[in-house]
């Protein structure tokens, strides 16, 4: 009996570590995605994608990872399973941000050169539709109930929100200068935008697309995650090569946390202890506690570690 015991708590250790995500983190020099196992900080395999890689979205049941190469000029399919590539899809002038929709049949892609958003229908593995947004459109959100897409206007120094059933703008917000990266906050119903030239956040209601205002982070603010059950906000400052941390309710800085050299890409362990940032210059993952503000584990990942979009998948619940 003791013996079965033991091997019923073995299968069940075993399976607690296989139900940790995978974190897929795009090279940009590399021409690579690295997949880490966040269980154990493990490189399980390196899968080539097109020229230059930098977006990356994984689809909530982690069928799916998509990757845009702006070298190459197209998006790489991935199957999150069997982790091989499933196919291509050339998408325009320059794919950058990209994000999923929540049942992860679409792929949205802003297109940086084209200042359109591309629709790929991910099982026909075409593009479906482009939208007309924004000059040099960059980080991308699709908010969880499926119903808008965000787009922000690098060069317009606005968000674009785009209604998901008809594929038409619906509402434009100003914001700080430069907005690169977005963020969806489901529990606020709030959205951020990490502006590279004013370093400053912007917030803004989501549902009316009204700008409520700016917090001051970092130099060169790039990307967001938001952890602790919505209560503070990470931002990642490429200049200074630290996250500044947001107290939502308050909405201001009350910590900054040191990382790797030039941090870009930052996702959140759906665990809500940890988020996994991208350190471009080190080619590393810094994996930081959001309880104690400290970095816990250093990643080695691929040349030029960017991974810029949502790379830990958050789960179907999300």
């Amino acid at each position: 009996m003791n013996a079965l015991l033991l091997a019923a708590a073995s299968m069940c250790v075993s399976a607690a570590v296989q139900a940790e995500p995978l974190a897929f983190v795009t090279n940009q020099k590399a021409d690579s995605l690295t997949v880490i196992d966040t269980a154990d900080g493990r490189v399980v395999k390196t899968i080539g994608v097109g020229k230059d890689p930098a977006g990356v979205a994984v689809s909530r049941d982690v069928s799916r990872v998509v990757v845009t190469s702006p070298g190459s000029r197209d998006l790489t399919i991935v199957d999150g399973q069997s982790l091989t590539v499933a196919g291509t899809v050339a998408v325009g002038d320059g794919p950058l941000g990209v994000a999923m929709s929540p049942d992860g049949g679409r792929a949205y892609v802003a297109d940086f050169y084209g200042h359109y958003l591309s629709v790929v229908d991910l099982g026909q593995q075409r593009v479906i539709q482009r939208v007309g947004v924004g000059h040099y459109p960059a980080g991308v959100v699709a908010s969880p109930d499926g119903e808008r897409i965000y787009v922000a206007n690098r060069e317009d120094n606005t968000v674009s929100a785009i209604n998901a059933r008809t594929l038409v703008v619906e509402k434009t917000a100003s914001v700080g200068r430069h907005p690169f990266g977005l963020l969806f906050d489901a529990k606020s119903k709030r959205l951020y935008a990490a502006n590279v030239e004013s370093n400053d956040v912007s917030v803004i209601d989501a549902g009316r697309m009204e700008w409520l205002g700016n917090i001051r982070v970092g130099e060169r603010p790039y990307a967001l995650a938001i952890a602790q059950g919505g209560k503070k906000l990470l931002v990642t400052n490429q200049y200074d090569s630290t996250l500044s941390v947001i107290d939502t309710d308050r909405l201001d800085v009350v910590a900054v946390v040191p990382v790797g050299e030039y941090p870009e890409g930052i996702s959140r362990h759906p665990d809500d202890r940890s988020v996994y940032v991208a350190n471009w210059f080190d080619n590393t993952v810094s994996v930081v506690n959001t309880e104690t503000l400290k970095v816990e584990r250093t990643i080695p990942a691929g040349n030029g570690t960017r991974a810029f979009g949502e790379f830990i998948p958050l789960g179907t619940s999300q």
